[in-house]
């Protein structure tokens, strides 16, 4: 069951299109998982759709037609039928997806899609964690997938920015509670915590951050200034 969701501006931006890539990216992910959301989406667009049903139509200038045309016209030929064309789609997945869906079961398609568009090596944290980002088209977040090994314990931190993060597969829980398969959960700058990740089972997790957490306590006054990128 499902307990940690987006809040409905989330929602309301995700289905009118205005949210930044990268956290549409966690809500899209989370919508893989929950039907209660989907509907929520749903629901939002088709008051959407009403809505602009009672607005009066207004008339285009008579010249907007060959506007269009003529700025598509100026493109390179290939640009151009890039922009008029659909965007092939990947008939096979890359070696790097298979092994992970072999090991956590099939994946959200958008996680897939990252995963496909280039492979990024993992990079140990520390004995209970692994990172590894993932490309998504953007520089203002980072985006990346968060492995906590069954039973690990990372490291006690709290975050400089914003940090969405959309369980993938397995569970981990700190002082606030336990985040399960499919939950959406949201750290702000002042929220402390220490992930310890289910005993039988390893913790995946997609990670959307738009700053590096700072670590807590003694060592993290000493490593701080060497982390460029750390979520979970």
């Amino acid at each position: 069951m499902i307990q940690h969701h987006p809040d409905d501006n989330l929602l309301v931006e995700f289905a009118n299109g205005t949210l930044d890539t990268a956290q549409a990216i966690a809500v899209n992910t989370h919508l893989h998982f929950c039907t209660k959301c989907q509907q929520n989406v749903q629901r939002i667009e088709q008051i959407g759709g009403v809505m602009l049903a009672t607005l009066e139509p207004q008339p285009l200038a008579e010249d907007s037609f060959d506007k269009l045309m003529d700025s598509l016209e100026a493109l390179p030929a290939t640009t151009a039928k890039k922009a008029l064309s659909p965007k092939p789609q990947r008939s096979e997945n890359s070696k790097e997806a298979e092994e992970l869906s072999k090991q956590y079961g099939p994946l959200p398609t958008v996680v897939t899609k990252m995963i496909n568009n280039r492979s990024l090596k993992w990079r140990h944290v520390n004995s209970s964690l692994e990172t590894r980002p993932l490309v998504a088209g953007q520089q203002i977040h980072q985006v990346s997938l968060q492995k906590i090994n069954a039973g690990g314990i990372v490291p006690e931190h709290d975050h400089r920015g914003t940090e969405m993060t959309v369980i993938l597969k397995g569970s981990f829980s700190d002082k606030q509670g336990i985040y399960q398969e499919g939950d959406f959960v949201v750290k702000q700058p002042g929220d402390i915590h220490q992930p310890i990740s289910a005993s039988n089972i390893d913790c995946l997790c997609l990670s959307v951050e738009s700053a590096p957490v700072k670590l807590t306590g003694f060592w993290g006054r000493i490593l701080n200034p060497f982390i460029k990128h750390y979520a979970a």
